[in-house]
């Protein structure tokens, strides 16, 4: 049985947490609720949770001034939160999950289900410690955390060299190696697009750092400097060009 934690300072969010966990989560048990970061650290150093849905903005601080204030980092974090760009934006750069508000039954479901692999696979700490760093700066973030079923991978940005779609999956394919991630492409876009990386097609993003030229002919390609061919699709060409030209 995993234990869960609920922090939000909206009863209202609270109750539908509770009343959704209780319905449809299995071997799951609520074992605290606090409405702020002061009961909410009081609460995990009593509990010692396995799990903590966190909420973003509380009355007495926020949930990252929570974890920056905590010792014990030991458990799976799902942060809850409304509409706060600058947070999913750290949320994503560290794999780490959140729902958004009002939140939908089936998100919650899932992300509480990766929260119990979490648990089983002992990755909590370096997730949370890697988000606070990523929070704190994450506009000036020059590294990802790529987190697969067996590992947890910090890799520089500008070693990824272009990533490519695997059904649900993402592969990164890096100076270092290859690294194979279940999150979806479009994620990851929004994240590096801030890096000069650009979408050439549908199942592709480039690091155009890594550009060595651009065939036009054969429905256009790109070739890197490791040599991969990557396609670029008809409707991309134009950008593509418009960027080239700037360079």
């Amino acid at each position: 049985m995993y234990k869960i934690v609920i922090i939000d300072d909206q009863e209202q969010a609270k109750n539908i947490l509770i009343n959704i966990i209780s319905e449809f989560c299995s071997n799951i048990t609520i074992a605290g609720i606090a409405d702020g970061v002061k009961s909410g650290i009081e609460i995990i150093n009593k509990i010692n949770p396995d799990i903590v849905i966190l909420d973003v903005e509380m009355d007495d601080g926020t949930g990252f001034d929570l974890l920056s204030k905590l010792t014990n980092k030991n458990f799976a974090l799902i942060f809850s939160t409304g509409h706060n760009d600058f947070a999913i934006k750290a949320f994503k750069y560290n794999a780490i999950d959140y729902v958004l508000k009002p939140v939908d039954p089936d998100e919650l479901i899932l992300a509480i289900e990766k929260a119990k692999q979490e648990v089983d696979a002992k990755f909590k700490n370096n997730a949370i410690d890697n988000l606070l760093q990523s929070f704190k700066a994450v506009n000036n973030n020059d590294k990802l955390v790529l987190k697969t079923s067996t590992e947890i991978n910090i890799v520089k940005i500008s070693e990824i060299i272009h990533c490519e779609a695997s059904g649900s999956y993402t592969k990164f394919i890096t100076e270092n190696g290859n690294i194979l991630v279940s999150k979806n492409l479009k994620e990851y876009e929004e994240i590096l697009k801030d890096h000069n990386f650009f979408r050439s097609h549908q199942s592709h993003v480039v690091n155009l750092n890594y550009m060595l030229k651009y065939i036009k002919s054969d429905g256009g390609r790109l070739i890197m400097k490791n040599g991969s061919e990557i396609p670029v699709a008809v409707r991309k060409k134009e950008a593509l060009l418009s960027i080239i030209e700037k360079m």
